[in-house]
Order: structure tokens, then C-alpha cells, then sequence
């Protein structure tokens, strides 16, 4: 196993430049010829950094933390996989975990940093976390992106296009001939169900339909939270009835699954009696049945920019507010969603 100072003889640099290359620093005056050069080298004879070493001298852990409500949440793992793309290029290490609410959870992510464990967080917003909780989580200084998350006053976040994917979902139920569209959305604190919610009033709108106050129920992410809306829509609004809703967009695809074991339960017949959709698209939206139809959002693309953008503010870059747009929303029509019966 090769040293750095075998590294740059072979490479033909001095110590420092070999060093530079190595670590990924982009701000390093050197040819991509040299770079590649040193890059071969290291290979070759099989060299493996001294981290520990390298976080001392520049009092830098060389890991950030990716902090989500649920670690074992589908949806995250291709958040996680952007993540991990972004953060290989630069030599740098994730930490994945979950945050409680505050004061706990402020104190759990100063402490992260000011422990050395990570150098900066990358945090998804829990459900139960209005624009107060956030804020005193973030409250500690430690250099942070919001993920797919705004907080009003704050600079630094990379969010979704959630209300154009809520809009396509909507939209593609009005052109299977659906009227009465029900909404389950996240809950009224989380400014992502928000904008979500307003794709789907947008599209009706837009298509001339108007939403039932009934059929709008701001429920929760998780499936639990759906089966409770769907049981509601049952209950109270008029679901399986002749004036009831023929479909429903659900803002998420955990509570989707819900929703569609509620259904299936209660004897509705999907996509017959009723169609749905689904925000996200994980195994499980491909592995239930019927497979679920959902609107495909670019989850490992804001991964790989919101860990851009924090490696490259840890560097002396000024933190910005970014919109996702490429790629686009898609739609992924599956088994449950279907023209509405006669």
C-alpha cells in the first residue's frame, strides 16, 4: 500500500499538489492532465488516505449528516444514493440518521458538529414540524441545507417541482374522465404539502372543477395517516356513493398504500369504483397490487444538488434556494387508475 509521498514521486508533483488532487479540491491549480495522472498513480500503488489525519489538519471530519424523519423510509433511499454521488466525488463520507423535535433536536445537530462528527447537515423536515420547530432545530448555526423544505427568512434549501407533480396527477385522472377528484394531502404545517395541495386545486381550476371542501383532508406522509383520510372520505365524503369522489391523489406514496389497503377492505373495487394516485415512486408503489400509479419525482437528482450545494458552502460558497426541474415530474400509470365507471 502506496504513501502519498510514493504517490506524488510516481505522479511527478510535489507532496501538496498530489495531496490537492487527491482530496478532490476543484479550486487547485492543475491540469485535468496532471489530475489524472496523480489519480493513476494513487491506484496503482494502491493508496488509501489517512483520513483521520486529513480531518486534523483542516479541522474538518470529512463527513456531512443526512438527517430524515424515518431512516427506514423507501422513499429516502434514492435521496441517500444522490447524496452519496455527490459526496464521493469530493472524498467525503454520510452519516445517516433522525432528529427529534426541539429543544432535543437542536441540541442533537450542534452536537453533531461541534463533536466533529460531520462538518454539515443536510435536513428533511419531519411531519410534525411547523416553520417554528424547524426554525429552533436550525437555530444552533450549523451550517445546513433545508431539503425539499423552505423556511420563510431563510436562505439555503433544494426542493422539488411538488406542485407541478401534483398537477400531473390530477390532470391525468381529468383525462381518464374523472370529475370528482378527492385530495389526501400531508399535514397543514408542512410547507411541501402545501405546495403539493396546490397543484391539485390548480389543475381543477384550470379544468374548469372545483374541490369539495370534504374530499381536501390534510392527513400525514405515512400510510397510517392515508388509511385514516381514505376512512374519512368513507365516512363523511361520500366515497362509494353515487355523488361520492371517483378518485383520489394522495401526496404521498407511503400514505397511498394506505389508502389503497383501506379501500380494498372497505370492498371498493380499484381502479373500477375508484382510481389512485400516488406522489413518489418506491418498490413498494411496483410490489402492492394493484400497483399503485404515481408521478415520479427526481428524488436522487436533489440528493446529488442539495449535497453539492453544502460541500461547496463548507468551501466558502454562499448558500442559495434551488427549484429541482431536471428531469421533470413523470407520470407512472400502473394499476390504479382506470376511466371512471358508467
Amino acid at each position: 500500500m502506496g504513501t502519498l509521498d510514493d504517490v506524488a514521486r510516481a505522479a511527478g508533483v510535489s507532496k501538496s499538489v498530489a495531496s490537492r488532487a487527491l482530496t478532490g479540491d476543484t479550486k487547485a491549480r492543475m491540469s485535468e492532465a496532471t489530475r489524472a495522472r496523480i489519480l493513476a498513480a494513487a491506484a496503482e500503488l494502491d493508496y488509501v488516505p489517512n483520513a483521520r489525519a486529513r480531518a486534523l489538519r483542516q479541522s474538518r471530519s470529512g463527513a456531512i449528516g443526512l438527517i430524515v424523519p424515518d431512516v427506514n423510509n423507501a422513499v429516502f433511499a434514492d435521496m441517500l444514493a444522490g447524496v452519496q454521488q455527490a459526496t464521493a466525488r469530493h472524498a467525503t463520507d454520510v452519516l445517516l440518521g433522525q432528529v427529534d423535535p426541539p429543544p432535543e433536536g437542536a441540541q442533537q445537530l450542534s452536537r453533531l458538529v461541534r463533536e466533529g462528527r460531520v462538518d454539515g447537515l443536510l435536513i428533511q423536515r419531519r411531519e410534525d414540524f411547523d416553520d417554528t420547530m424547524l426554525a429552533a432545530v436550525l437555530g444552533s448555526g450549523v451550517p445546513a441545507i433545508t431539503v425539499n423544505s423552505r423556511l420563510p427568512g431563510r436562505v439555503g434549501s433544494v426542493i422539488l417541482e411538488d406542485e407541478r407533480g401534483a398537477g400531473l396527477a390530477t390532470r391525468h385522472l381529468i383525462e381518464l374522465g374523472h370529475r370528482k377528484i378527492a385530495f389526501i394531502s400531508g399535514t397543514r404545517t408542512h410547507d411541501t404539502a402545501r405546495r403539493r395541495k396546490n397543484g391539485y386545486l390548480r389543475a381543477l381550476t384550470e379544468a374548469g372543477l372545483t374541490a369539495d371542501p370534504a374530499w381536501v383532508i390534510d392527513a400525514g406522509w405515512e400510510s397510517d395517516a392515508g388509511a385514516l383520510a381514505l376512512d374519512t372520505l368513507y365516512r363523511v365524503g361520500g366515497l362509494g356513493k353515487p355523488d361520492g369522489p371517483t378518485a383520489v391523489v394522495v401526496a404521498s406514496v407511503n400514505a397511498a398504500v394506505g389508502a389503497l389497503f383501506t379501500a380494498l377492505r372497505m370492498g371498493l373495487r380499484v381502479p373500477e369504483q375508484l382510481s389512485l394516485v400516488g406522489i413518489n415512486t418506491t418498490w413498494v408503489s411496483n410490489t402492492v397490487h394493484p400497483a399503485i400509479t404515481t408521478v415520479k419525482l427526481p428524488l436522487r437528482r436533489l440528493g446529488e444538488v442539495a449535497a453539492t450545494m453544502l460541500l461547496d458552502h463548507l468551501a466558502g460558497a454562499g448558500l442559495t434556494d434551488v427549484v429541482v426541474e431536471d428531469p421533470a415530474p413523470e407520470l407512472v400509470a400502473k394499476a390504479t387508475t382506470a376511466p371512471p365507471s358508467s
